[in-house]
């Protein structure tokens, strides 16, 4: 496969991975809120959807593939990172 295919196929699992977290935080965070913040929708949104703990594991994961793919995002891309930062500080070859 060509380079740019690779780096494209990359670029959707970030994007996805990304709004996965960005959904499953919101939904912990203010929709269906543990502990001692009451103003989510408790119970019935935790039927609805899907348990508190469910979101939990879905946000911990694609956390952990979200890593795992920004790291070999950066190893593919390791050359030009160096070469742009030797252009940024001044290094002469």
């Amino acid at each position: 496969m060509k380079k740019w295919g690779i780096n494209y196929i990359f670029f959707v699992l970030l994007l996805v991975l990304g709004l996965i977290q960005a959904v499953s935080g919101f939904l912990l965070w203010l929709v269906i809120p543990g502990g001692h913040r009451g103003f989510g929708f408790g119970q019935v949104s935790g039927d609805l959807i899907w348990s508190r703990y469910t979101w939990i594991e879905i946000h911990d994961w694609t956390a952990v593939a979200f890593v795992i793919v920004v790291i070999i995002h950066i190893i593919l891309h390791w050359r030009w990172i160096v070469e742009t930062s030797k252009r940024i500080i001044g290094v002469r070859k």
